[in-house]
């Protein structure tokens, strides 16, 4: 059986596969949580879970490289 980090690395792999093939992003909401995809090169993303417009900035990347670091996948 594969550990917690093995599996959250194939999560990553296949998005950073979604990231070159499409040029889309997925991200949560700094506001409200809501998970969003957006073209990589914008600016400002609108949500559309609470309708605010922000910075991409503020808005944290799904899986995003050394992510699968993170205690949460400690098995």
């Amino acid at each position: 059986m594969k550990t917690r980090r093995e599996l959250a690395k194939e999560q990553l792999e296949l998005m950073e596969l979604i990231r070159s093939k499409s040029n889309i992003n997925m991200v949560t909401c700094g506001n409200c949580g809501t998970v969003l995809l957006h073209e990589r090169e914008v600016e400002e993303i609108d949500c559309f879970g609470c309708k605010t417009k922000m910075d991409v900035c503020d808005c944290p990347d799904y899986w995003y490289s050394g992510c699968i670091d993170n205690d949460e996948f400690n098995d």
